[in-house]
């Protein structure tokens, strides 16, 4: 029972080099006899331990080149947690409903700080995104992204617009398991439309509410379909009374 352990305390090490060292993304790593005479472990140990932080995206293993610190985008988070999501089979929808609640977490928080303060521009964006989204096609799921990604950009937090794509990207992917009927692109857009309406005036609380409102939507649908049971809409305070 020691073994995984110590695995996890050497890969933890040598993330502490990289973070210590200030080695950028593209920066050669240290290599294997430097690593071992670091920290204090076989060449063995240190193998193990690229190949763990390679599968996270955080090193990159060139052949014939070497190995160098990687990007650690959200690829490697997305296979993760979609697995997360569909591992419990397809009649159990309890985690992609939890991937969706901290998604509208995270969207109304973010819209409701732009409806405050945003760039005039950013509403023409928007309404842009919300015409495409009324055609049938792949543009409009494409146009759907793209809407709430314009948000979370213009809130300027790079971590939750990350984050928030990575949520988008992994839903699309699982939400075949839910069932229920497709939301038309009249519906869709429509629901858009109301978060842009909102921003125009600048009202926080209008904007928070027509957020919740689309995520109640997909919530709708997922009771509807052949699993039901994805979970109810919640109330949301004051803005319903």
């Amino acid at each position: 029972m020691a073994r995984p352990q110590r695995s996890e305390e050497i890969t933890k090490r040598i993330i502490d080099l990289i973070v210590e060292r200030e080695l950028p993304p593209g920066a050669p790593m240290p290599t294997e006899l430097s690593l071992m005479e670091d920290i204090g472990v076989s060449r063995n140990s240190i193998r193990e331990a690229i190949k763990a932080l390679q599968a996270l995206g955080i090193v990159e293993i060139r052949h014939g080149y070497g190995t160098f610190v990687g990007s650690a985008g959200s690829e490697s988070l997305q296979t993760w947690l979609l697995f997360r999501t569909r591992a419990r089979g397809a009649t159990d929808v309890g985690r992609l409903r939890d991937l969706l609640e901290v998604r509208e977490m995270l969207e109304t928080e973010l819209t409701r700080r732009v409806a405050a303060d945003h760039r005039p521009e950013l509403v023409e964006e928007l309404q842009a995104c919300v015409v495409r989204m009324r055609r049938k096609g792949p543009d409009a799921a494409d146009a759907d992204r793209e809407f709430h990604d314009l948000i979370c950009a213009e809130a300027g937090f790079d971590l939750a617009r990350e984050l928030t794509g990575l949520f988008w990207d992994v839903y699309r992917i699982a939400e075949s398991e839910l069932g229920g009927p497709a939301s038309s692109p009249t519906a869709t857009a429509k629901r858009h439309q109301a978060i842009v309406d909102a921003l125009v005036l600048r009202d926080a609380d209008a904007a928070a509410e027509a957020v919740h409102r689309h995520f109640d939507e997909v919530r709708k649908r997922a009771k509807a379909g052949p699993y039901g049971g994805f979970g109810v809409a919640r109330p949301i305070p004051a803005a319903r009374s």
